[in-house]
């Protein structure tokens, strides 16, 4: 097992940022703390357009990754070894950094950050590279070498490194406003939470049950959803809402047809009148173009119809394959594809109507007393705050983290 105690994590959208760019790094050390809080975090530092990780005692790089792994706005996590001040200093550490490991060709590549060290990038390439052929006799490929070797150059020493793990990217939690997600027991949902928080938006969530006509074990799934989700941004919301007597009222009084786009309007009337709650100021729903009969665009529209603050809709052109693999890299796709019944699967018509509008749902809906029914639904909403993730253990290893092989 690889152990570590240093790290270097790259940046990439925030190195953009301009005049507010040392908000948005504070912002993404402040969320690598909270990550790495139960291991041994000695500081985080952020030296320029990078962060420096130091641990007080070696950890696990696999352990340390993986949680590095859900911070937005880190674009690249390298297990890095400080080596010393000087060329030397760095041929000196050659054999250790390189026992094991038997790539069928190499490169070096250097960053010089310090520009007053006393040689270029290229004339320490050429040098470690030298040195490196001298002790392994590997090939030099230039272009597609097998195992890359870094070098950073920087005031406070040199960094070599030869691994590299892609971190999610986007921008740093709590830098991008707030939102409600409507978040269901499924899989695209989760996945739809995730797509707004890499855009740095803290979310809240609303579940709507159908309990007692649907399985009460639904609500916990829900919950280890939310966990999971915390993950990414820490502390969160989740407000229980019971639909079931709204449903009830909608099959005895509307076309069946229209059953689950009235659901949903209420759905929205509902999350929009929690969102102040929240300070959200829009909504966040799992819906795909096409995916299933109430989401073709009419059908889309008419819900939104009755929306007084934005909906987003980040999967609206993703298909089902391209949200799943999204689930299962975020680590909620084994828990998603748990059986359950929600709300939504729950009173459907045979034939839902694929194209309606705002005035066919409008008219449907006058047999109703809507505010009441609204009114009924927040008095029994029951609102679960999420102090605790979910364990980090679960979350699946990101690609490049592995345990590296033993070579022979």
């Amino acid at each position: 097992m690889e152990m570590v105690t240093k790290i270097l994590a790259t940046t990439n959208e925030v190195s953009l940022k301009g005049g507010n760019r040392k908000w948005f790094e504070q912002k993404i050390t402040d969320n690598v703390r909270r990550a790495l809080k139960d291991l041994p975090l000695e500081r985080v530092e952020r030296p320029a357009w990078r962060v420096l990780v130091t641990f007080s005692e070696p950890v696990p790089f696999q352990e340390a990754a993986r949680r590095m792994a859900t911070v937005f706005g880190i674009a690249a996590i390298m297990p890095v070894e400080n080596v010393g001040n000087t060329t030397d200093d760095v041929i000196a550490a050659l054999p250790h950094r390189l026992e094991g490991l038997a790539p069928s060709s190499f490169a070096v590549r250097c960053l010089r950050s310090d520009k007053t060290f006393p040689k270029t990038s290229t004339e320490l390439e050429r040098e470690i590279g030298g040195e490196v052929v001298a002790l392994t006799g590997w090939k030099v490929d230039l272009t597609h070498p097998d195992l890359t070797l870094h070098l950073l150059i920087d005031r406070d020493g040199l960094y070599l490194w030869t691994r590299r793990v892609a971190g999610p990217g986007g921008l740093p939690s709590g830098s991008g406003g707030r939102a409600t997600c409507m978040l269901s027991g499924g899989i695209d949902s989760p996945v739809a939470a995730y797509q707004m928080m890499k855009r740095g938006v803290r979310l809240d969530f609303v579940h709507f049950h159908s309990v007692p006509r649907t399985d009460p074990a639904s609500l916990e799934k829900v919950v280890d959803l939310a966990r999971i989700l915390a993950r990414y941004q820490g502390r969160c919301r989740l407000a229980m809402v019971p639909l079931l007597p709204i449903q009830e009222q909608i099959v005895a009084n509307c076309p069946a047809r229209l059953r689950v786009l009235l659901y949903r309007r209420f759905m929205v009337r509902i999350s929009q009148r929690l969102a102040p709650r929240f300070k959200a100021r829009a909504l966040v729903t799992g819906e795909s173009l096409g995916q299933v009969a109430s989401q073709t665009i009419e059908n889309l529209a008419a819900v939104q119809a009755i929306a007084e603050i934005p909906v987003f809709r980040p999967l609206i052109t993703l298909d089902k394959q391209e949200i799943i693999n999204t689930a299962r890299r975020m680590g909620s796709f084994e828990t998603s594809i748990l059986p359950h019944f929600d709300c939504c699967s729950f009173l459907v018509p045979e034939r839902p109507a694929t194209r309606s509008n705002h005035g066919e749902l409008a008219k449907a809906e006058e047999t109703l007393d809507i505010d009441s029914l609204v009114s009924e639904a927040l008095a029994g909403v029951e609102m679960i705050t999420i102090d605790e993730p979910a364990p980090w253990s679960e979350i699946p290893v990101p690609r490049g983290a592995e345990p590296m092989e033993p070579q022979r």
